[in-house]
């Protein structure tokens, strides 16, 4: 009798051990501005800054200025106003956070828009001047 409960609880620890490696855990469910989708990005706020530590606030209500953004990281680039366009080198999610990097013409450029309200932050860099931009995000 007692080897049988033995052997009988062996092979319950062995089916639940077996069911836990089987079973899949479902994963954490990513927000709507996870990157899967294209979406646009507002620009409310633009702030450069020189070399010398001085900032000017630029309104974005200018006619030349830059606005919206549309996001596509399927298709690996970011367009903004008159069809300009900067390809995304490098993607990744953390904490919540879709983070977007890209460069060219001697400039480096980062992103980060949270996937689930859609806030975002980018920074343009260059030897001598940065631009620091805030903004929501919205589905089309």
């Amino acid at each position: 009798m007692e080897l049988r409960m033995t052997v009988l609880i062996r092979l319950i620890v062995a089916s639940a051990v077996l069911v836990a490696l089987v079973v899949p855990v479902p994963a954490q469910a990513a927000g709507p501005f996870d990157g899967t989708r294209p979406f646009f990005c507002a620009v409310s706020t633009i702030m450069e800054c020189d070399a010398m530590g001085q900032c000017e606030r630029h309104n974005t209500n200018r006619q030349n200025q830059i606005t919206f953004v549309r996001i596509d990281v399927a298709g690996q680039v970011v367009t903004a106003g008159g069809g300009r366009k900067s390809p995304v080198k490098m993607v990744s999610h953390v904490d919540g956070e879709l983070i977007l990097q890209g460069g060219e013409n001697g400039r480096g450029w980062s992103a980060t828009v949270d996937e689930d309200s859609g806030r975002m932050a980018a920074a343009v860099v260059d030897n001598d001047v940065t631009f620091s931009l805030f903004g929501s995000c919205t589905l089309p």
